[in-house]
Parts: structure tokens; sequence; C-alpha cells
């Protein structure tokens, strides 16, 4: 299918919603908004279960925080049935008793939520979105949508980085611009893979400490 095409259009917004994004481009970004796609939007420190208590009480409204904290770390206990306040603090607490102090950060307007051990750690992980960002801006939609298709996972719970963005008009296509689908998905996926590396690691570092 070339999205190019007008007759398209209606097939293209239908794989959209199936990847989770029911209107695509929907939200035209300020320039301010634009300027922090691939810049942290929210730090906030965790340094005490009382920490963790207090934002997942400011945060539990946000629709992909529970999803993506609980990806990167698939040894957590399952989540139970209740409030997404009473989920996310129990996510939270576990979280500190597995890895400690850390920083609890949206890496972009529309970017993940991640909960970093250290300012290197977080570095590290924006560096990777933003890379992802600023490879899918030049691009295609065909593009962005076969990466996306290629990152679909069987939950509905998961969607993609790229779908997320694509709720917005962020993409600025370029004749000669943007990388090819397999090397956005191939971005993305590397994320998720620093972000999981960075618990696991931390949990076994936080298991010796308390010893």
């Amino acid at each position: 299918m070339s999205l190019s095409d007008p007759d398209s259009f209606a097939d293209s917004q239908g794989l959209w919603a199936s990847l989770g994004v029911p209107t695509p481009r929907q939200t035209h970004l300020t320039a301010t908004a634009r300027t922090r796609l691939a810049h942290l939007v929210e730090l906030n420190d965790v340094s005490s279960p009382s920490d963790a208590a207090r934002w997942a009480g400011q945060l539990a409204r946000e629709p992909h925080i529970l999803d993506d904290l609980c990806r990167v770390r698939p040894w957590l206990s399952p989540v139970l049935p209740g409030t997404r306040w009473e989920a996310l603090t129990a996510v939270l607490a576990e979280i500190m008793w597995q890895e400690w102090t850390g920083f609890l950060v949206l890496l972009g307007e529309y970017g993940p939520w991640v909960y970093a051990p250290s300012v290197a750690d977080l570095q590290e992980l924006s560096r990777h979105y933003a890379a992802l960002v600023l490879a899918s801006i030049p691009a295609s939609e065909q593009t962005v949508l076969e990466a996306a298709q290629q990152l679909q996972q069987p939950s509905a719970v998961h969607i993609s980085l790229l779908a997320r963005l694509e709720a917005t008009d962020y993409r600025q296509p370029q004749p000669r611009g943007g990388s090819a689908p397999d090397r956005l998905a191939e971005l993305e996926r590397a994320f998720w893979h620093a972000a999981e590396a960075q618990a696991r690691r931390r949990v076994q570092e936080w298991e010796r400490e308390k010893r």
C-alpha cells in the first residue's frame, strides 16, 4: 500500500488505529512542545518509599506510565485489580524495594516513562530516545507505519513509541530524508533493551548491597 495514494487514506487510518492511534496527527504541536519532543519533560527524585507513594498519587493518570515501567521489568509481580493509583503505588513500591533510589522521568513530550538509578543511566536512555525521535522526524508516514507494525506487541497495552508520536504532527518528511523502517524499529528496540538492562543490573546490585 502506498500512503501517497489518496485511496489509501482510510486504510492508513485503520492501520494506525490497530496500533493504538485512533486519530493520527490530531495534536498540533506548539513551538515549545516541538522543542520538548526529545528532551526531559519531567524529573522526579525518588529517595524514599514516601516519595514513591507521593508520585504515584500525582502521576496515576499518566496513560503509559504503568506499562512503561512494567514492560522493562517482567519480573515484577502482576498488577492486581484496583484503581490506577493503587496499581502504580504497588509497582513503584516494588521497584523501590528491588532497586532502591532513582529518578522517575518522562523522556520527551510524548515519550516513555523511565525509572533510572543514576544521572548517567538517565543520560543513556535519553540519548536512545532522542536518536529515535530525530531519525523519525524526516521520515514519511509509510516508513514510520511500517516500523510501528514491526514493533507491534501481542498485548494491546504495549503501544510503540513511534505510534505515540504519530498522534501528533511531529513529522516533517523530507524528499530523501529519514531512516528505513528496519532502522527505526531497531532504534526503538535499543531504547527498551537499554532500559531493561539498567533495571536488571540495578536489581542485582541492590540485592548484593542488602546482604
